[in-house]
């Protein structure tokens, strides 16, 4: 309610400011008239005799009228150092506006070309149509100062109008007067100045009459009594004479004198009735003003109480309304901040949700908050509602990922002992290396479907109850991509391994990132592995060289494998990056995203302490019967492929090139392959890549010794 009632107050001040600042201007009336009308028209008389006197020079010789005219400059000079000391007073500005403010100044610059202009009238380098024109432009300059003047009143305004307008009126016959008497001084009037007087006759005429309708019923009759006077008679009747005929200079028509006289009392008359009029209006613009006063007096006062009582009201029902709507707020800022996020695991934990839980009591006294608070309870329990039932939907279809996983799991783990068993059975290198194949489509398919099961919640279902090697688990996990060939892995930590109740977990995380970094990344271009152990654990990194993400790319999924949310259904794209945020999450895990040197995108693995442990020394292979162990395979060295005759197919020793760890594993020694015994199919897989790249090599090394053979055949 701030607003309305600051608008409010500004509007009843400015009103009360503008009606106080004209009511004062007008009861300020004596002041109007002593620091503006009197100077003005003391300085424009001043102005008009001057400019009749000079024309009078120009016209006789110039020796004659001198003296006459540099008195009148003298009181010419009076009369503006008046005016200006009138519009420097401090008074001005309160009863003067911004029109009459510039007027007045721009006067006073033209005042400053006032001495030039006498300069050229003495040393007669002016005419008497320049100089009649120059003064007359001063004299119009300061009568327009009185057209700015606004009361407010329409009657006083229409007066006000009227001694304007009076104003110009006696200007015309003050230019008439000059205009002759510069010209019967010369002898009589040229053409030129001729038809300008007839003008002027008739403008001052017609001016007067218009006057006079404007006037108010006294004035007028006031008006009317001086036209029926000998003076103005007298006036008119030379007036009319000098236009019928305008003579000559032989025979003027009337003599100079004649006029002045005439012109004389005339204009003496109109200044007195100006003056007279307008002491009058100034007394009813004081009445006028104070009446207002009065009015506003009690017009403001009211209005000054009815706004302290809106101010009051308002800051009363504005109060109440701030603080209930802040508790209301309060409850509704702890619902969704606090609340809301923790329905979620309350429902997972089967705790039974009170919808009603942390609302605020309905005491409002406020009727359209007490709505509002109805609003938010209802749709406090449909959020509520609706969050139990997507909680109990997730369930019911983490259910059913589950229930399709370990039932594809079971199948994929068949079809591998299938494969395994057929792998065994290949006659031909080619037919290896297409179940070899198949092979590997399966570790992936089983790999996927692990990942419905980590995303319902559940284990994935493979565990090794003794640590594995850092190396062997990154080898795990490059062995279940596709393009494990462009994997590169440097040497690794070899005096620490994973714990066995996580390694399956990590397997499965590497394997999801480092099949992002393939996906991503140019088929031509490597990616990276590196391992190296850190003050909280284990930092595993997986570079690739690819186009790299944007910056606010890189912090969502961050967040995302930070915060590890329940995944969205709407966005299937990204469930791998699920998968690796639930896996990070369940061990403690972390995981984060950042550019790669290269351009690409480096993914940091940090394994805690509590998932490593000291790598075990291997076990003695056995008694002499048994098979020699293989050597230790670091990791970049190639995987070792036995030697066969010429004609058979290599024969298989099972686990012979798996790590001690994962050997225990399978329950079997390296000997009880001969006894046919199922073979795991991570250790089929090795092999098979193993065997496949020795037969990769064979196939170049023939082709390179028949090439050989071709060029001594040629040569010979």
């Amino acid at each position: 309610m701030t607003v309305p009632l600051v608008t409010l107050v500004a509007l009843w001040g400015f009103a009360a400011s503008v009606t106080l600042k004209d009511s004062f201007r007008l009861a300020r009336a004596g002041s109007f008239l002593t620091l503006v009308v009197e100077p003005v028209e003391r300085l424009t008389a001043s102005l008009q005799h001057e400019r009749r006197m000079s024309l009078a020079l120009l016209a006789d010789s110039p020796t004659v009228g001198r003296v006459g005219l540099q008195a009148q400059r003298a009181r010419t000079d009076e009369a503006r150092a008046l005016f200006v000391a009138a519009y420097r007073d401090p008074g001005f500005d309160d009863i003067s506006t911004d029109l009459m403010d510039l007027r007045t100044s721009g006067l006073m610059q033209d005042l400053e070309r006032l001495d030039t202009l006498r300069t050229e009238i003495d040393g007669t380098r002016a005419d008497r149509a320049t100089v009649l024109e120059r003064y007359t432009e001063l004299v119009v300059a300061g009568n327009m100062i009185f057209d700015t003047t606004d009361t407010g009143d329409v009657a006083i305004n229409r007066d006000v109008r009227a001694q304007v307008a009076l104003a110009h009126a006696h200007e015309l016959i003050a230019y008439e007067d000059s205009l002759l008497t510069g010209a019967l001084t010369a002898g009589a009037p040229t053409r030129e100045e001729h038809a300008e007087f007839i003008k002027t006759v008739g403008a001052h005429r017609s001016r007067y009459a218009e006057i006079a309708k404007m006037m108010n019923a006294e004035d007028r009759a006031y008006f009317e009594r001086l036209q029926s006077s000998d003076h103005y008679l007298g006036f008119q009747e030379l007036e009319d004479r000098l236009v019928a005929d305008r003579g000559t200079r032989a025979e003027p028509t009337i003599d100079a004198g004649e006029w002045h006289t005439a012109s004389e009392r005339w204009l003496n008359d109109l200044v007195r009735f100006h003056s007279d009029i307008r002491e009058a209006l100034s007394v009813r613009a004081v009445e006028y003003a104070e009446g207002i006063l009065l009015r506003l007096a009690l017009a403001g006062g009211l209005g000054l109480i009815a706004v302290v009582v809106s101010i009051t009201f308002g800051v009363r029902t504005g109060g109440r309304m701030v603080r209930e709507n802040r508790r209301m707020v309060n409850a509704l800022n702890g619902f969704t901040d606090e609340r809301l996020p923790t329905i979620s695991e309350l429902v997972h934990e089967g705790a039974e949700i009170d919808p009603d839980e942390g609302m605020p009591p309905g005491d409002f006294t406020i009727t359209e908050v007490a709505q509002v608070h109805d609003a938010f309870a209802k749709s406090r329990r449909a959020v509520i509602a609706a969050t139990v039932s997507e909680v109990a939907a997730r369930r019911g279809l983490g259910e059913v990922f589950v229930n399709l996983a370990r039932r594809n799991q079971v199948l994929l783990q068949r079809l591998l002992r299938l494969l395994d068993a057929m792998e065994r059975k290949a006659g031909s290198p080619e037919e290896l290396n297409d179940l070899f194949e198949i092979d590997h489509l399966v570790t992936r398919m089983r790999r996927h479907a692990e990942g419905l099961v980590i995303l319902a919640g559940r284990p994935a279902g493979r565990t090794w109850r003794r640590p594995v090697p850092v190396v062997d688990v990154v080898r795990a996990a490059v062995a279940e991509i596709e393009e494990y060939q462009r994997v590169k892995v440097p040497p690794m930590p070899d005096d620490l391994a994973v714990a066995g109740t996580a390694t399956a977990d990590v397997v499965h995380l590497l394997a999801e990132l480092i099949e992002n970094a393939t996906m991503y990344s140019p088929p031509e271009m490597q990616v990276r592995i590196t391992a190296q152990a850190v003050a909280h654990g284990l930092a595993l990194e997986v570079e690739d060289r690819g186009l790299g993400l944007d910056d606010p790319t890189r912090e969502a999924l961050n967040q995302t494998l930070s915060q590890a949310p329940d995944f969205d259904l709407f966005d299937s794209a990204r469930l791998g990056l699920f998968v690796v945020a639930r896996l990070a999450k369940r061990h403690d895990i972390s995981v984060r995203l950042r550019p790669s040197p290269y351009g690409g995108t480096t993914a940091i693995v940090l394994l805690p302490p509590g998932l490593l442990v000291e790598a075990e020394e291997p076990e003695d292979p056995g008694p002499p019967s048994a098979p020699a162990p293989r050597p230790v395979v670091r990791p970049e060295q190639p995987v070792a492929v036995p030697v066969v005759q010429e004609g058979e197919l290599p024969r298989r020793v099972r686990q012979r090139n798996l790590a001690p760890q994962l050997r225990e594993q399978g329950g079997t020694s390296p000997a009880a392959e001969s006894d046919g015994s199922v073979r795991p199919p991570e250790q089929a897989r090795s092999l098979m890549s193993a065997m496949q790249q020795g037969w990769q090599r064979g196939r170049e090394e023939v082709a390179s010794q028949a090439r050989e053979e071709g060029r001594d055949d040629h040569d010979q």
